[in-house]
């Protein structure tokens, strides 16, 4: 048949005139995995103003439609673009401009690092880092902050765990937020030295839980460490960054999370400053990210949206609140129902009563916001849950969140089905937590945490994020954790890690928590989640087919292109 002849057929099947119909951009010779519920592929897909106008075999959408530009996807696989259902994208951003102190291997290698920064930028006043662990040293003890004292006699200096809820201060940062030796933290702890009748000052003990006998003693100083609430008093720190830094910090993160295929964040925790910034930034074009983003939980925070209401527009959704139930497992701060197996006699703290959680559930309840709440161990998931439980009343569509529920007892789990409750995982944290958390929890509780498909089980689905910058910011590995965190491990003599066949996701299910179900736990289904005609041109290319690729291949993987409201960003 002859070329002008096959075209007028084609036209003719089509029912329209060849490429009468304007794009924007067609994508083409693609395997595109729309992730709808029929799992269907398609070869092409058409997109104007930001939205997909039609998918469907390569000729029939050349043919039909005249684009301003197209992409040859070269046979590769394409997919809705990647979300991370729970991050710190400000935070992350923020962190490049620290001193990067992930990987140390010992507190000695955490104070070079330190120092070198120091003496590289003599301009900053403080020097603030990220990113040390403990429980990756030869000496898993907690730092103190006598070097940090001699190194930095004269400039502030905290350094955040990597997990964000544990810091240790130098004496002028402790002395700029006026801690001391009459200082309390309700919610943490300020590890201390007391000065006990012999004068031996080594006496560790902390203050913030509660007063006991070791407060008589006259002589206390703090040693710089401080857990959760004990190191808010740093916050004013964190907000004072002004305009200028924020902004770099926001598109450093953008370029990074587009980089691994990343086109929107639920960013956990922001105040009403830095959103207005993003919202300005997304109206000046700069920023092109989508953004979903939890309220801080602060009463000036809350009564700001009291009175101006959600947020909602094509790249910024503000109608949730962001809570912290607990502290995390790796600093012992995560509450459990029975002590800690390598800390006798200690259980974690909540960091607010139960009374405030009451009180913030039915602030949300009134004012139509999503309640997402941080719940790592086994009793503040079953307290939050039950809080929940009391203020929802039943089955309901506000798709509140319990954030990591790492821990969570077999008896509690059908609470997040009876009241509509959806599990907001971090894959990853499996991987990282290995080699250390049967230790800390035991083998009992062990077989409860990072339960991935047994809470998928409760309500049919899962948010996946990563909790970025705590891990790192890439989906494929939240894909490789999720299905098989054995494989997931980057170090091939480390111990296994927790997560065990019966647990692990299916790898559909996988990429359904990176996109559709992020929708759903976002509310913005109808716009994003699957490649759909009507939703918009979020996608991700990537080398292999995460679906069929054997397991060995998995790790090869790679993302080729990103591509948000139908533009190339990466």
């Amino acid at each position: 048949m002859k070329p002008s002849l096959l075209l007028l057929v084609l036209a003719l099947l089509t029912g329209c005139g060849y490429k009468h119909l304007d794009a924007d951009l067609v994508v083409h010779n693609a395997i595109i995995h729309s992730l709808d519920e029929g799992d269907s592929v398609f070869q092409a897909m058409a997109i104007k103003d930001g939205r997909i106008l039609e998918l469907g075999p390569e000729q029939q959408i050349r043919n039909r439609y005249s684009a301003k530009e197209t992409y040859d996807a070269a046979g590769q696989h394409v997919y809705p673009g990647f979300t991370d259902g729970h991050c710190h994208f400000l935070g992350y951003g923020l962190n490049l401009q620290k001193v990067d102190l992930s990987g140390t291997k010992s507190w000695a290698e955490v104070l070079g690092r330190a120092k070198a920064f120091a003496d590289a930028h003599p301009e900053k006043t403080w020097i603030m880092g990220r990113g040390w662990d403990q429980n990756d040293w030869e000496v898993k003890e907690y730092p103190d902050r006598k070097e940090l004292d001699d190194l930095f006699p004269d400039r502030p200096v905290l350094l955040q765990r990597i997990d964000g809820h544990a810091a240790v201060a130098n004496a002028v940062a402790l002395r700029h937020a006026g801690i001391n030796s009459g200082s309390k933290a309700s919610g943490g702890q300020i590890v201390g030295r007391f000065t006990t009748p012999d004068g031996d000052r080594s006496w560790m003990a902390t203050r913030g839980r509660q007063e006991d006998e070791h407060m008589r003693y006259p002589m206390w100083e703090p040693t710089g460490l401080l857990i959760d609430n004990a190191f808010n008093v740093f916050q004013a720190i964190f907000d004072e960054a002004d305009e200028a830094t924020k902004r770099k910090a926001l598109l450093d993160a953008q370029r990074d999370c587009f980089a691994v295929g990343l086109t929107g964040v639920h960013d956990a925790g922001l105040d009403t400053g830095s959103i207005a910034l993003i919202q300005r930034m997304h109206n000046e074009g700069v920023l092109k990210m989508r953004v979903y983003a939890m309220v801080t939980d602060s009463a000036a925070n809350l009564d700001y949206f009291a009175k101006r209401g959600p947020i909602k527009t094509d790249r910024l959704s503000v109608r949730s609140v962001k809570v912290y139930g607990d502290g995390a497992l790796g600093s012992r701060g995560a509450c459990l129902k029975a002590p800690y197996s390598d800390r006798p006699g200690e259980h974690g703290a909540l960091l607010a009563s139960r009374e405030h959680f009451s009180e913030v559930a039915r602030w949300c309840k009134q004012h139509d916001f999503q309640m997402n709440t941080h719940c790592i161990g086994d009793s503040a998931n079953k307290l939050l849950l039950d809080v929940y439980a009391e203020v929802l009343g039943g089955t309901n569509d506000r798709r509140w969140r319990i954030e990591h529920a790492q821990v969570v007892s077999p008896d509690d789990r059908p609470l997040f089905r009876q009241y509509s409750i959806i599990p907001s995982i971090q894959p990853t944290h499996a991987t990282s937590d290995g080699p250390w958390a049967e230790s800390a929890i035991g083998p009992e509780r062990i077989g409860n945490a990072y339960a991935y498909e047994d809470l998928r089980k409760t309500l049919g689905l899962l948010a996946l994020g990563t909790d970025f910058p705590v891990e790192a910011i890439d989906p494929l590995a939240t894909f490789y954790a999720a299905v098989d965190a054995n494989a997931a491990r980057a170090e091939p003599d480390a111990q296994a890690a927790i997560t065990s066949s019966r647990t692990a996701l299916t790898r559909t299910d996988a990429l359904r928590g990176m996109t559709l179900w992020n929708a759903i736990a976002s509310f913005t289904e109808n716009d994003l989640g699957t490649l759909d005609a009507g939703k918009f041109g979020d996608f991700t290319v990537v080398n292999v087919d995460l679906e069929k690729a054997p397991a060995a291949m998995l790790r090869q993987a790679k993302v080729t292109a990103t591509f948000v409201h139908g533009e190339r960003v990466h």
